[in-house]
């Protein structure tokens, strides 16, 4: 079958626009981006360890059964969670029946996109659950009565390159009693906050745990500027 030069030259114009533009941030995504990043990664207890799932569409919330059926999963021993928390840049869902789990595996996370899921029984109690670079955080609770099961909120977006944005979570939210709320602060240049904080495992720091400190040394004998840190309380 053959077309006319017009319909041709209609069919492939999108694609000229494309490559006319192709420098551009949008294209670039578009062109580059892999189908494996629109999966959601989600994580779960098992009992003995850590179930690590890929799923390409959304699971109901806890619902294990269903998301060993759909999704790629595997299980990670308990013993061999990374002590340094995850950096995970893409969307994460995280389903909690025991705080084991953000104890050992997401505190002082590098989390961009997080969903926790409350899937327990027994209210869980205050506690505060440190994330780096956190923008969008839903909270499902599946506790019986809760008056506010689904919240979403989104955090301030921040020039990565002058600021080391922390997120301080409230892991009792994850009951649902009350509205999901948020406020920000302009905290002190990542050295002296570290002063106070020095559990506290940064981006850039090393993940052993035996030279802490050279790492925070050999940044500043580097002359880069000191980060400004930006503190933002979930709660």
């Amino acid at each position: 079958m053959e077309m006319s030069p017009n319909t041709a030259c209609s069919a492939l114009l999108p694609w000229s626009l494309c490559l006319m533009f192709v420098l551009t941030s949008d294209c670039q995504t578009m062109l580059s981006a892999p189908s494996e990043a629109e999966n959601t990664t989600l994580l779960f207890d098992s009992g003995s360890g850590l179930r690590n799932c890929s799923c390409s569409a959304p699971i109901q919330d806890c619902d294990e059964a269903l998301a060993n059926s759909w999704c790629r999963c595997h299980s990670v021993p308990r013993s061999a969670l990374p002590r340094s928390g995850l950096r995970q840049p893409g969307s994460l869902t995280v389903w909690v029946r025991e705080l084991w789990v953000l104890e050992e595996l997401l505190n002082n996370s590098v989390v961009v996109h997080l969903q926790l899921s409350f899937c327990g029984v027994k209210p869980l109690q205050s506690q505060q659950l440190v994330l780096l670079g956190l923008q969008t955080l839903r909270v499902h609770s599946a506790a019986p009565g809760a008056p506010y099961p689904n919240q979403e909120i989104r955090v301030s977006e921040l020039d990565s390159s002058s600021s080391l944005h922390m997120s301080f979570v409230d892991v009792g939210v994850l009951n649902g009693l009350s509205a999901l709320k948020a406020y920000s602060v302009v905290g002190p240049p990542l050295d002296t906050f570290s002063h106070f904080f020095p559990h506290l495992v940064f981006p850039f720091t090393q993940t052993s745990s035996d030279a802490p400190d050279d790492a925070l040394e050999s940044r500043e004998n580097a002359s880069e500027p000191l980060q400004q840190t930006f503190i933002t309380f979930v709660y």
